[in-house]
């Protein structure tokens, strides 16, 4: 418990296990030993936050804990998918994980569109960039592929939102998440239907996610939302 307290000790107890996760990948059999190490890099990011999350909405909370639990979901379909039908299974996890993390960046403050606009300009180019690239061997697979890179760049877009509502360390720290969650997904991609060992996608998929994982558990964590200007102002005149 004293572990997952301290984000020192929990720092390196998780990456100790993403590093044995990568191990047991490239020299162990899948069964059994996958199906422990796997999900015990999500398992330990869950009861880290659950444990040091200080959401004062409830709602908040529970979209992370849903997010976190179909990533892991997600996860433990994608050790077969190289089976179609699991495959999707996974898919689906992390799309409705991506989906939930979208829900928990979401903030009431205002934002101009003239500033959401070059986000949204590098979310067209690059889904066009990798569904142009990998187009002819998506087959039945490229509406599911479609919807996923479109949720991957709408988390995007709102954990770029968060900016106007939230303190800088928070913000910066989730955005690098979200960064190496697309470095993460662009290599699953192209390695699954571009070319195989893709950029040694063997290592860098299971690193970068697990380093955007727990970028983004940590940012929130550390999130302190900020107080309107007008707010503060009415209140300061009140006194």
């Amino acid at each position: 418990m004293f572990i997952l307290k301290n984000k020192l000790y929990f720092s390196i107890l998780y990456f100790s296990i993403l590093i044995i996760d990568i191990i047991v990948k490239l020299g162990l059999d899948t069964i059994p030993f996958r199906f422990i190490t796997k999900p015990l890099v999500v398992i330990s990011l869950v009861f880290f936050y659950w444990i040091n999350a200080n959401e004062k909405s409830k709602r908040k909370f529970v979209f992370m804990i849903l997010a976190l639990f179909f990533f892991l979901f997600g996860d433990v379909f994608f050790i077969f998918k190289d089976v179609s039908l699991l495959f999707s299974l996974g898919m689906l996890g992390f799309i409705l994980g991506k989906l939930f993390y979208t829900f928990r960046f979401s903030n009431p403050h205002d934002f101009k569109l003239v500033r959401l606009l070059p986000i949204v300009v590098f979310c067209f180019v690059y889904i066009f960039i990798v569904l142009n690239i990998i187009y002819d061997n998506l087959g039945e697979y490229f509406f599911p592929v479609l919807i996923y890179l479109f949720v991957a760049m709408l988390t995007l877009q709102f954990a770029y939102l968060r900016k106007s509502g939230v303190d800088k360390k928070s913000y910066l720290i989730v955005g690098v998440g979200i960064l190496f969650s697309v470095f993460a997904d662009s290599i699953a991609v192209l390695a699954q239907f571009y070319r195989h060992n893709f950029l040694y996608d063997y290592i860098t998929v299971i690193l970068f996610y697990g380093i955007s994982q727990y970028l983004i558990v940590m940012g929130i964590i550390e999130e302190k939302v900020k107080i309107e200007k007008s707010l503060y102002e009415d209140f300061r005149l009140e006194i």
